[in-house]
Parts: C-alpha cells; sequence; structure tokens
C-alpha cells in the first residue's frame, strides 16, 4: 500500500487539497532539492524547528535547507492524521520519520516526530506552506547506513 492510500484508510475525511499539498511537500523534502522545496512555501512561511530558532523569511528559509541538504541526504515519510481548512488556512497534523544520512560519512540519523504544517490559500487556490512545526518524538538515533528505519 503507497503512503498516499494509507492516509485516506487511515483517515478518508483528510481535506483532498490539503492532502494534495501534504504528499507534494514530502516529495520536495524527498527530492533533496532546495528550489522544489521552496517552491512549496508561502511567501510568509516559518520554520519551528526542534531544538533551534525560528526560521523566518525565504532568504533565511532557503539558507536553513541549503545547510541542511548540504549536510546531509534526506528522506522523510510524512503520514497526515488529521486535517482541517479554515477559510484561506489550513492544518495538518500528523507523524513523520526521516533519516538523515551524513555526506561526509559516518551514522545515519533517525528521527521520530510529530507535527502541524500550516498551510495558506493562494490567490490561485494552490495551499503553500505557512508554518512548518515540529518536535521529536523520541531523540534521535544513529543508525547503520542502509539499515530500514523501523
Amino acid at each position: 500500500m503507497n503512503q498516499n492510500s494509507e492516509a485516506q484508510t487511515l483517515n478518508p475525511d483528510l481535506d483532498p487539497g490539503l492532502l494534495k499539498a501534504h504528499k507534494a511537500y514530502e516529495a520536495a523534502i524527498n527530492s533533496n532539492n532546495v528550489d522544489c522545496v521552496m517552491a512549496m512555501y508561502d511567501k510568509d512561511a516559518e520554520i519551528l524547528q526542534p531544538d533551534g530558532p525560528i526560521v523566518t523569511g525565504l532568504d533565511n528559509i532557503r539558507k536553513w535547507v541549503e545547510d541542511y541538504f548540504n549536510a546531509y541526504h534526506t528522506h522523510w515519510v510524512k503520514v497526515p492524521l488529521k486535517n482541517f481548512v479554515f477559510g484561506d488556512l489550513g492544518f495538518d497534523e500528523g507523524i513523520d520519520t526521516a533519516v538523515d544520512t551524513p555526506k561526509n560519512g559516518g551514522k545515519a540519523i533517525h528521527w521520530d516526530c510529530k507535527g502541524i504544517l500550516v498551510y495558506k490559500r493562494q490567490a490561485n487556490g494552490e495551499w503553500l506552506i505557512f508554518r512548518d512545526i515540529w518536535n521529536n518524538t523520541t531523540p534521535p538515533k544513529e543508525v547503520d547506513p542502509g539499515a530500514p528505519a523501523n
């Protein structure tokens, strides 16, 4: 079962527009391409990362994403559990796992997270990330490169 049908099975009431935006964001992150990720953000986006400052403004977000992709090859699995639309804002609550493999060698880092994505509807109807907020469910752990993320 692919993750999109898994999310629909978990909650068939997920708003299809937000679910589409969620899957596009996950794909952009997994592309490990800065421009693909940046295309997902609203002009007033902010990143509220765990154990770090709020990243505000597209220039600062671009630098943050570049630094991340320069340090790691990443793969995220983002499972939306609930989402809600209130006017031009959408909210997406979910659980995530990620594996960050250092580009300079060494053990990969496995993350278990929970988070909320806040989307803003654009004039063309597209949903873009307005806030990306997450924290760790458990402390990150090192895993052997290529090991499955369980």
